[in-house]
């Protein structure tokens, strides 16, 4: 597909960054907007959006290097700081944990801040996805010849 864009410089702008930092960026307007409708301050999207980020990453990171256990004891620096391998559910299940603590600590009630997160979450995740898509990372297929058919003859 498309996983380079184009080229600043020295930088190189990759098609899967650039959508999961716009599905963030969609996830965290909406949670805002949200939010302010159910009466809630509305800088607290921002922050959720904050610990999304940062333990979504991480989580998401973490459970890649313990799922290829074998190739990070074997070269761990390479694993741990190579821009690829990132499992979404890793990063799920931190970030959920990380703004669980974070409602608990303000008095927050957790369920209604999930609840006014659902409708963002579920669009950036799709905005993500979609550079999931375009990288050419993570979307294979039945085999087709239909004219619709997206081809990944070099993978990523």
């Amino acid at each position: 597909m498309c996983p380079r864009l184009f080229q600043v410089g020295p930088f190189t702008i990759y098609s899967f960054g650039l959508m999961l930092g716009l599905g963030f960026i969609v996830a965290s307007i909406l949670l805002s907007k949200e939010l302010n409708r159910k009466g809630f301050d509305p800088n607290l999207g921002s922050t959720i959006t904050l610990f999304a980020v940062v333990f979504g990453i991480a989580g998401s990171k973490l459970l890649y290097l313990l799922e290829s256990w074998q190739e990070f004891v074997e070269n761990p620096f390479l694993m741990a700081f190579s821009p690829g391998g990132l499992t979404w559910y890793g990063g799920f299940i931190l970030a959920t944990l990380a703004i669980m603590l974070y409602t608990r600590k303000k008095k927050i009630s957790f369920f209604k801040v999930c609840d006014a997160a659902a409708p963002g979450l579920m669009l950036g995740y799709g905005v993500a996805r979609i550079g999931c898509h375009l990288s050419g990372d993570g979307d294979y297929g039945m085999p087709t010849d239909l004219p619709w058919a997206a081809v990944y003859s070099k993978g990523t």
